[in-house]
C-alpha cells in the first residue's frame, strides 16, 4: 500500500512540483509522479452603480482598472439612470416580497462632491434621494508612535427631508427611525463613544426624541452625549477623538465639518456615504461647493473602494486597500492636500501613489491601526477556498 505524507490541498506555499512528488514508494523511496490537476479559480466580481448620465472620468477610470488587477478582482460598473419615486417603491416591494432579493449596488462615484453647505437649504432638490449621510475623517496617526493619536471619526446627520418640526418648539429634528438608524450604524462598526451636536434652542427637544427609541440602541453604548455648540463647542476643538461618532443637525455640518478639516489639517474630500434603507451612494464631501467634478484624488478613491468592497463582503481586498495607503503614508509618500508628519516627506502625484501602491514599495513595520468603518477580516469559505476541478482517470 502507497503511504501519502499530509499535503495540504489549499497551502499556496506547495509549488505544482512539490504537489507532483507528495507521493513516495514505501519499499524503495522512489518518488512517482501524481497525477496532474486541473484547478479552477473563480474570481470574485464586485458589482458598482455608475451614473449614466456621467460616466466614469477617464483618470478615475483607469486607476480604478489598476486598483482592480492589483487586488485580483473583477468590477463591474453598472450604468444606473435616475429613478423617480415610483420606480423606487416597485423596487422596494420586489425586495420586500423576495427573502433572497440582492439589494442593488450602491452607486459609486467619489468624484461627484457634495458641500455640507447644501444640506442648508431644505427645498435643494439636487440632493440623491437619501434618509442620512456620513462622512469618514480617518487620520491614522502616520509617523507617531503612539496609536492612539489616530483620528477615526464618522460625521452623520440626516438629510433634511427626514427632518420632522418638533411639536413644542417647532425645531426640525430627525426622524425617531432615522436617528436610530445612524446609531445602528455607528454601534455596527464599533463606534461606541457618540456625540450628537444642537443648538440650544433644539437641545431639549432633541433629548425627548432619543426617548422615543429603542433601547437597545442605546444600552450598549458606552457614552452618548448631547451637545450644544454654544457651550460645548471649546470641547470639541480640543479632543476632537474623543468620540468614535458625531451626529450632527444639517444646519450645523458645515461648522462641524469645517472645524475638524482644520484641526486634523485633512482639507481634502472626505469619503461620503448615503444611505436609504441600505448603502445607496458612495461619493465625497469637501467644503468648495464648487467642486462638482474632481480630478483623479488616491486617497479618496482608495478609502471610497475600501468602503464598497466592505459592504459587499470583500473584507480583506477593503483591509488590503486601506493598509496599503497607510504604509505608504508612513513611509513619508504623500499626495497634494494630504500631508505627513513623518521626518522625510516626497510628494507625488495621485496616479504615482496609486503606482506605488499596486507595486508594494511600502514595507512598514509599524502596525496599521485598523479603520472602523472596515468590516473586520472574516472572509466567506468561497473567498478562502478556491474550487477545484480534478480530472481523475479510472484503470
Amino acid at each position: 500500500m502507497e503511504t501519502h505524507p499530509e499535503v495540504s490541498e489549499f497551502d499556496p506555499a506547495i509549488s505544482q512540483a512539490d504537489r507532483a512528488i507528495a507521493w513516495t514508494d514505501p519499499v524503495g523511496g522512489a518518488p512517482k509522479t501524481r497525477p496532474p490537476e486541473l484547478t479552477v479559480v473563480t474570481r470574485a466580481t464586485l458589482s458598482l452603480g455608475v451614473p449614466a448620465a456621467d460616466g466614469v472620468p477617464a483618470a478615475w477610470a483607469a486607476a480604478i482598472d489598476r486598483l482592480a488587477r492589483w487586488l485580483d478582482l473583477t468590477i463591474e460598473q453598472v450604468s444606473q439612470r435616475p429613478k423617480s419615486g415610483l420606480r423606487h417603491v416597485t423596487v422596494w416591494a420586489a425586495a420586500a416580497r423576495s427573502a433572497t432579493h440582492a439589494p442593488a449596488a450602491p452607486t459609486f462615484a467619489p468624484w461627484l462632491s457634495w458641500s455640507p453647505v447644501a444640506l442648508q437649504h431644505p427645498s435643494a432638490a439636487a440632493l440623491p434621494r437619501a434618509s442620512w449621510i456620513g462622512s469618514y475623517l480617518h487620520d491614522h496617526g502616520t509617523g507617531k508612535p503612539n496609536s492612539r493619536s489616530a483620528v477615526d471619526i464618522q460625521l452623520l446627520s440626516p438629510l433634511p427631508a427626514a427632518c420632522l418640526p418638533d411639536d413644542a418648539d417647532d425645531a426640525p429634528l430627525p426622524r425617531p427611525d432615522v436617528l436610530q438608524a445612524m446609531i445602528e450604524a455607528a454601534r455596527r462598526e464599533g463606534r461606541d463613544k457618540v456625540a450628537i451636536v444642537t443648538d440650544a434652542r433644539c437641545r431639549n427637544a432633541m433629548i425627548r426624541r432619543m426617548l422615543l427609541l429603542d433601547r437597545s440602541v442605546t444600552r450598549d453604548l458606552a457614552e452618548i452625549d448631547v451637545m450644544t455648540v454654544e457651550d460645548h463647542l471649546c470641547e470639541l476643538v480640543r479632543h476632537p477623538a474623543r468620540w468614535d461618532a458625531i451626529i450632527v443637525l444639517p444646519d450645523l455640518r458645515s461648522l462641524v465639518f469645517a472645524l475638524l478639516a482644520e484641526i486634523t489639517g485633512i482639507s481634502t474630500p472626505w469619503p461620503m456615504v448615503w444611505h436609504h434603507r441600505s448603502l445607496t451612494m458612495v461619493s465625497s464631501e469637501s467644503l468648495d461647493d464648487r467642486a462638482a467634478d474632481l480630478p483623479l484624488n488616491a486617497p479618496l478613491l482608495i478609502e471610497s473602494l475600501a468602503l464598497a468592497a466592505s459592504h459587499a463582503g470583500f473584507s480583506l481586498a477593503a483591509q488590503r486597500l486601506a493598509q496599503g495607503a497607510a504604509r505608504l503614508w508612513d513611509c513619508g509618500i504623500v499626495t497634494p492636500g494630504r500631508g505627513s508628519v513623518a521626518p522625510y516627506v516626497t510628494e507625488v502625484s495621485h496616479e504615482d501613489f496609486i503606482d506605488q501602491l499596486c507595486r508594494g514599495v511600502a514595507k512598514g513595520q509599524r502596525t496599521v491601526p485598523r479603520w472602523r468603518a472596515l468590516t473586520p477580516e472574516t472572509p466567506s469559505r468561497a473567498q478562502r477556498e478556491p474550487a477545484h476541478l480534478r480530472v481523475v482517470a479510472s484503470n
